[in-house]
């Protein structure tokens, strides 16, 4: 599908949702209002905080959310201001539907765990925002809001279907022709979300589509995110493979899977406190453990030698002859003379082969050969002999997943060959997992590696931020969307005033983490669909695509606010800005227009922005 068709899809689930039979979930007034703002490129903190101030306990959270292991290392904070300069003003809007919709009180009961779904809701959210810090390409309170309502769909469902839409996304589709991951998106975008954000909810934008690559890439992380959260709370039977996989695809091995849910760990406790979710601390701590303790299991090596065999067999005198025929023969045999008993030797031994008595009264050996075929897959050679498997009997024990049958009466010889066949054949198979298994290792290394080549190459070293490299790409990439969609471009370009002064008085050292404090602070203020690059020393340059140079400047603006008002570790540090719009010149001349503005602003004494294309005679204004 394209994006017209998914729009128009989550057009139709939307107003399916909606006629259902209970309340739909709803961010609060205040929230839908926010969000409706910050659709105005012309929107600025204070207005803002003004809607925000509308609700107390909204504010008080944003508060506490900007004093969070979030924004770790900067001074706490009591005012609304600060707290959105840190949080950015989109992204506050979009933590703030969050918010609401955690504490809103359904008007439904039912037999939904809602405390259960905010729980795994909120180790998504948290995974997803670490996930983001690793791959730079969506700012850490974004991530966070994300991850937090990539599922809302479930509780749409639910709300709209009852009980029973708690189910999986294939009985979900086949019932109401739609599921719950279809069902966010639609959620998010009717809530006003950017497309990259709510396309990121769909599984099959992993491959790309309608979004493009950079939705790709966010869905990969959106779907490893779901994966981990998954995985601590469905209990130890969970496949852990699709979780690693999907680490794999983005240049994460075990280690840095283990290494991001060490810092879920640290981070859930004070963050369910925010929330006011309940989380059994003790329950939760055992979970990561677990989780941690598997991802870290290397394979087993194989020592040549197999698990041997289980005789599940009657205790007749025929029996205990065939029972020493197979020791005398050098097989390492275990024999159970009952169901129970067997079963406890299965869960214990993990024998190589089974040879179970068809005739055997007590056990059903055609279900036990379901059973086991379906826990232990190809690593069990399973056996049925006795009268039964003769005829179609030889073909019931085939369909319920026997490797071979043997009639009554049983030859000794032709059964210890079955055996040895099935004990070579469970140490092929082994032997060709540990393969495959040492094959994915030495990918996700080489994924790894790439991945930490191409973050290399494309990232500054000191701030993280993109370098010139990535920088020169996406404008190539920005100046052909805005040609082809005739869309405007502009461009900020920021120095740091007096930043040498900082570097003599105080150090480098110090001058280095305050480079990195006003990176992070300025990140937070840029769109998604900005980037913020480091040009070179002290200079970082933002490229706004679809942003006219008033846009822009608002932008710069409240940059050189949030720089201003920054303070505690970090030296004092103001900012000045140039802005510029391309034109039929092209972003060379962008470029240059921005740094003579910035100049004009440098020169009519710093901490000020100047826009590209003002009266050189003139004085030049602060937009203060």
């Amino acid at each position: 599908m394209d994006l017209t068709e998914l729009k128009a899809r989550n057009a139709r689930i939307h107003a399916e949702l909606q006629d259902g039979r209970r309340p739909m979930p709803s961010p609060s007034a205040v929230a839908l209002q926010l969000m409706q703002a910050v659709e105005r490129r012309d929107v600025g903190v204070f207005e803002v905080c003004r809607i925000a101030r509308a609700d107390p306990l909204l504010v008080a959270r944003t508060v506490q959310m900007a004093n969070s292991a979030l924004y770790s290392g900067l001074r706490p904070t009591a005012a609304m201001e600060d707290a959105v300069m840190r949080i950015g003003v989109s992204a506050l809007a979009r933590l703030a539907v969050g918010l609401s919709l955690v504490h809103a009180v359904p008007r439904w009961g039912g037999g939904f765990d809602l405390g259960a779904y905010w729980r795994q809701a909120l180790t998504q959210a948290l995974a997803l925002q670490h996930l983001a810090r690793r791959q730079r390409n969506l700012p850490a309170s974004e991530a966070f809001s994300l991850g937090l309502l990539a599922d809302v769909g479930q509780l749409g469902m639910v709300a709209a279907f009852g009980d029973e839409a708690d189910a999986d996304a294939a009985a979900q589709r086949a019932r109401w022709g739609f599921d719950a991951f279809q069902a966010s998106a639609a959620l998010l975008e009717a809530w006003s979300f950017p497309a990259s954000l709510w396309l990121s909810t769909l599984p099959e934008a992993c491959d790309g589509g309608a979004g493009g690559a950079r939705v790709g890439e966010l869905a990969l992380m959106v779907a490893l995110a779901r994966a981990m959260a998954a995985a601590l709370y469905a209990g130890p039977a969970h496949d852990l493979s699709a979780l690693c996989l999907l680490g794999t695809r983005i240049g994460l091995d075990a280690d840095a899977l283990g290494g991001v849910l060490e810092q879920v760990r640290g981070e859930l406790p004070a963050m369910a406190a925010l929330l006011e979710l309940t989380l059994p601390a003790a329950q939760a701590d055992a979970e990561f453990d677990r989780l941690r303790q598997s991802l870290s299991t290397l394979p087993p090596s194989d020592d040549g030698a197999g698990g041997g065999a289980l005789l599940l067999i009657a205790p007749t005198a025929a029996n205990d002859a065939l029972r020493r025929a197979l020791s005398d023969a050098g097989v390492r045999l275990s024999a159970a003379g009952s169901a129970t008993q067997g079963m406890e030797l299965l869960r214990t031994q993990r024998p190589d082969v089974l040879i179970v008595d068809a005739d055997m009264p007590g056990v059903d050996a055609l279900a036990l050969c379901r059973q086991q075929r379906a826990e232990r897959g190809a690593g069990l050679f399973i056996v049925l002999v006795g009268a039964q498997c003769v005829g179609d009997g030889v073909t019931r024990a085939i369909d319920a997943g026997a490797n071979d049958a043997l009639g009554a009466p049983i030859e000794h010889k032709l059964l210890l060959g079955k055996v040895r066949l099935g004990e070579r054949t469970v140490r092929l198979i082994g032997a060709l997992e540990r393969e495959r298994s040492d094959a994915r290792g030495q990918q996700r290394e080489l994924v790894r590696a790439n991945a930490d080549l191409r973050t290399a190459a494309l990232s500054d070293e000191l701030t993280g931020l993109p370098n010139r490299r990535a920088l020169d790409a996406f404008l190539r990439g920005a100046a052909t969307d805005a040609l082809r969609g005739g869309r405007p471009l502009s461009c900020v370009l920021i120095d740091l005033d007096h930043f040498k002064r900082v570097n003599d008085e105080l150090g480098h050292d110090a001058g280095d983490r305050a480079l990195c404090g006003v990176a992070r602070i300025l990140q937070a203020q840029v769109r998604a669909s900005d980037m913020l690059a480091r040009w070179g020393g002290e200079e970082l340059l933002v490229v706004c695509p679809g942003a006219d140079i008033d846009a822009a400047a608002r932008l710069a603006e409240r940059m050189r606010v949030a720089v201003e008002r920054l303070r505690g570790e970090l030296p004092s540090l103001t900012l000045s800005a140039g802005v510029a719009q391309a034109g039929a010149d092209g972003i060379e001349a962008m470029l240059h227009a921005a740094d003579a503005a910035l100049l004009r602003a440098k020169r009519a004494g710093r901490n000020r922005v100047d826009r590209a294309g003002a009266d050189p005679g003139a004085q030049p204004q602060a937009t203060r």
